[in-house]
């Protein structure tokens, strides 16, 4: 099947967030145009994440302060992604250590998992903006004593508008690896049952769904894992250097929206 015909049968848009509709606080132009011609043409969206330094609610405030009236629906984040793979795959977890912020904490006690700091069943390795020594000292510990240690997603870095850098959770398994010597499983994008997750929650396949990122090592990798059309937005997006190679690469949302209006109009 060629792209044109895979685009033409095209009910879900999944969107990465940070680089691909904004970059830290700046909402790129393109984006609301975007998500409007999708909602004319009765094709579903929804905002996929690795990064796990915000709850659902934190998301929705903040796609709300850049004019996106975003429900809680319209999510689906590496921390739920977590949550899903821990009860479909480990339903004997049930106590947690987490280095992650207290509003994600919050999100894993809300699934009904106990946050722990004595004798926990599982670390929990998430984009912790509030880390502290002491904490990946603790976290390092249980790791090192065999306790099962699982990351929300593995990007080393997050994009930012801002003048700073900022280390992510990928960075974090690196040093905690590094220290005890043992290996973190590793969750959110490309592994391609997130994306079939999303895509449930609409009934659909992977088949019916186009994923697009800046990040050819996790967003457009997640598409072709998971066999949907994979989208690289490529304005703020780094040189390819990973051998992946997207179904489509447009420069912004706008021009991807012109190749679906001559598709779909």
């Amino acid at each position: 099947m060629n792209i044109e015909e895979r685009l033409k049968g095209l009910k879900l848009v999944c969107l990465d967030m940070d680089g691909t509709i904004y970059k830290g606080k700046t909402l790129f132009p393109t984006t609301m145009p975007f998500l409007n011609f999708l909602k004319q043409h009765g094709i579903h969206y929804l905002f996929l994440s690795n990064n796990s330094s915000y709850s659902l609610s934190d998301y929705v405030e903040k796609l709300n302060r850049m004019g996106i009236a975003a429900a809680p629906d319209e999510f689906y984040i590496s921390t739920d992604f977590t949550i899903d793979y821990l009860k479909a795959h480990h339903p004997e977890i049930k106590r947690i250590y987490a280095l992650a912020v207290p509003t994600v904490q919050e999100e894993f006690r809300k699934a009904g998992f106990e946050i722990e700091s004595e004798d926990p069943q599982a670390v929990i390795v998430a984009f912790d903006r509030t880390l502290c020594y002491e904490r990946l000292c603790r976290a390092a510990y249980f790791i090192s004593r065999d306790v099962p240690a699982f990351a929300t997603h593995p990007d080393p870095f997050c994009p930012t508008d801002q003048p700073t850098f900022l280390p992510d959770c990928g960075a974090f398994v690196c040093c905690l690896e590094k220290a005890t010597g043992k290996s973190i499983k590793v969750l959110g994008k490309p592994d391609p049952e997130m994306l079939k997750l999303a895509a449930a929650r609409f009934g659909l396949s992977t088949a019916e769904t186009m994923m697009i990122g800046d990040r050819l090592y996790t967003d457009v990798k997640l598409g072709l894992n998971a066999h949907a059309i994979a989208v690289q937005v490529t304005d703020h997006a780094e040189p390819n250097q990973s051998g992946v190679d997207p179904d489509l690469a447009v420069p912004n949302l706008g021009d991807l929206q012109n190749i679906l209006a001559k598709v779909l109009d």
